[in-house]
């Protein structure tokens, strides 16, 4: 069984963000196992293996560079040409006349369901509302690379590094309601690493957009991919949303959960297997608490 990773607070932005490092080894019977530093589970010391052979790295390194390219070009033929105009209208006005519109229309809204906008407790809403959505909707302002800016830096390290549970909140584009959940990121670095906090930026940003949960995962694998070049990344979403649990088929306890690989963690299962393993052994550890909780 995998050993338990150890947890790291984000002290600056208060969430419970775990951080994990750790190294494959290959045992004598050829089966990967998690170990800390050099030690496999049994105690022996084992000789670490080559970068390029534990995660089977191809040597030729540009079929990697043109399928990121390729997946990043393909992601942004999904977003509409109306969103590029949409982006140079907002550009064309202040914050003042943005928001001024949006409460015109907001207002228009509260009308048509049948109430009235100019009562006490919704005098103010539509102007309410227009600045919580700009700032629901604040991640088209930013693109990866302000977000990394140069937090990148030259490290001997070519170990896995995931940092889990950063807690993503974003809006579904078909309803513009909220999908809540958790986003975890890992990379294999090739000469590089970037400060943990990026990742949880990096997240943040993709998230503050309307979107669906498939295209957000895929984007934060192509912008790790496209900032840092590492060996490999691996990004994992998992998210409640409100648009099935409030109308529609409304089942509150779905879960939906995606997934984006590249590099290395897309053509070497054991690389792939090791990195979901981690919240397989996070549910296995969570099953003993909550056996207690039903049986109490």
């Amino acid at each position: 069984m995998v050993p338990p990773p150890g947890e790291a607070n984000d002290a600056a932005n208060g969430e419970a963000m775990t951080i994990v490092t750790y190294s494959p080894v290959q045992s004598e019977s050829g089966e990967s196992t998690m170990t800390n530093g050099n030690t496999n589970s049994t105690g022996q010391n084992k000789r670490k293996q080559p970068i390029d052979e534990r995660h089977n790295v191809a040597t030729d390194e540009q079929q990697f560079t043109e399928d990121s390219k390729r997946r990043a070009t393909d992601s942004s033929v999904i977003v509409p040409q109306a969103a590029a105009a949409s982006t140079a209208a907002k550009k064309s006005m202040t914050e003042e006349e943005r928001i001024a519109k949006m409460s015109t229309a907001c207002k228009t809204i509260l009308e048509c369901i049948g109430e009235d906008p100019n009562r006490e407790g919704l005098a103010k809403t539509p102007e309410r509302w227009a600045k919580a959505l700009m700032f629901f909707c604040h991640g088209y302002d930013l693109t990866a690379k302000q977000v990394i800016s140069d937090a990148v830096f030259s490290e001997n390290h070519n170990e896995m590094v995931v940092v889990r549970n950063i807690d993503i909140h974003s809006l579904c584009e078909h309803h513009m309601v909220p999908f809540t959940g958790r986003c975890h990121i890992g990379y294999v670095p090739n000469g590089k690493v970037v400060g943990l906090s990026k990742l949880a930026r990096l997240a943040e940003m993709y998230a503050r957009r309307l979107q669906v949960q498939e295209r957000l995962t895929r984007q934060i694998a192509d912008a790790v991919v496209e900032t840092i070049q590492p060996l490999g990344v691996a990004v994992v979403v998992e998210s409640s949303h409100l648009c099935m649990v409030m109308r529609g088929v409304q089942k509150t306890s779905a879960i939906t959960t995606t997934s984006s690989v590249r590099g290395c963690f897309e053509s070497n299962p054991k690389t792939r297997a090791e990195f979901f393993s981690i919240f397989f052994t996070q549910i296995l550890l969570a099953l003993p608490a909550m056996n207690n909780q039903v049986d109490d």
